[in-house]
């Protein structure tokens, strides 16, 4: 679903790319201008764009499955205030957000918000971010006793997580660490190398390139697998059930 949302951004850059780059010696179309439209340039300009779309992929992949109280379990006890200011940080948007359309909605209930104009309007937003200000002031004052009372970042203070650590994770970690080195390894030798101008190269089909994309490709389906492999675990333990 979200690869659909984001396929206009990667035509868009695919487009971009073909009309304003003309590198390539396979000329596909020639404009009036005298430029040419290539199939080096419509080749990069999708891998372009697929690089880009795949980053904002990772962005909202971790948004949905790095949540708060896991980001606090990995980094709390190490870098206590770091990782309570970057957490603070990261909720920043959407908690005034949510916040300021509170404050907006209180006060078109309350009948003193009412639209009168683009001027009205800047008047009531301005009024509405005041307030916003106001209980943000107040809700970091709440928030640092609140933190303080309860001993955060004092060294020997325990705290409770429901995560713990197993093989299984052991062995998953291990895969990304073994696999992540097998691709630095193939990039820093040129095992696995593309380029697009002026001509498409890509390395040879040699036993060291199929076996840094196989690996490349469990790489990047390793998350698929293990997700798959606990729906079935969990099919077979329900059909017991």
């Amino acid at each position: 679903m979200f690869f659909f949302a984001l396929l206009p951004l990667l035509l868009f850059v695919t487009f971009i790319n073909s009309l304003f780059a003309h590198y390539g010696v396979t000329v596909l179309y020639t404009f009036k201008s005298g430029n040419n439209l290539t199939l080096e340039s419509i080749v990069y300009g999708a891998v372009t764009g697929a690089i880009v779309v795949t980053m904002i992929l990772w962005f909202m992949c971790y948004n949905e499955v790095v949540t708060e109280d896991k980001f606090m379990h990995l980094f709390g006890k190490r870098m206590p205030h770091i990782a309570l200011l970057i957490l603070m940080v990261l909720r920043f948007v959407p908690l005034y957000t949510k916040q300021f359309k509170e404050v907006v909605s209180a006060r078109k209930g309350a009948g003193i918000a009412e639209d009168s104009g683009k001027l009205g309007k800047m008047k009531n937003a301005a009024t509405a971010v005041s307030g916003v200000i106001t209980w943000a002031l107040e809700h970091s004052i709440e928030t640092a006793d609140s933190m303080k009372s309860r001993g955060y970042g004092l060294k020997g203070r325990t705290s409770y997580s429901r995560f713990t650590f197993s093989p299984s994770d052991a062995v998953v970690s291990a895969l990304i660490l073994i696999a992540s080195a097998v691709m630095i390894v193939t990039k820093v030798f040129g095992v696995a190398e593309a380029s697009y101008n002026p001509v498409i190269y890509l390395s040879d089909t040699t036993p060291e390139f199929i076996f840094s994309a196989m690996i490349y490709a469990l790489l990047c389906f390793m998350p698929v697998i293990y997700d798959f492999a606990e729906e079935i675990k969990w099919n077979r333990l329900y059909a017991k059930g």
